[in-house]
């Protein structure tokens, strides 16, 4: 006697979670991208994770600096230099929390 076997489902790979509560970037804000499409731009005193939520632009981007003394205008800069238009203000992350 033969049995069936079940299919079998092919495997996934799972991207790596975040604990809760843990936030990647410090500044978030909407950008307007040169090619229109949802990408961060490579800068050398930022890392950016860019996110396909925006209201106004083609991106949300979320950046932490690399050296404690950058802060917004200078996130501002790096990004028109790559050719990233900046939308808004750019804000601290927890000014995106939604608060319990």
């Amino acid at each position: 006697m033969t049995h069936a076997q079940p299919p079998i489902s092919p495997v996934l790979p799972v991207p790596p979670t975040r604990p809760e509560g843990e936030v990647f970037g410090t500044l978030t804000l909407e950008v307007v991208t040169p090619d229109g499409g949802v990408t961060a731009p490579p800068l050398a005193d930022w890392e950016v994770r860019a996110w396909p939520v925006a209201r106004l632009g083609d991106a949300t981007l979320e950046a932490r600096p690399r050296r404690f003394n950058l802060g917004p205008a200078d996130l501002a800069g790096a990004l028109l230099r790559a050719g990233y238009t900046p939308l808004g203000p750019i804000l601290p992350v927890r000014a995106f929390s939604r608060s319990g």
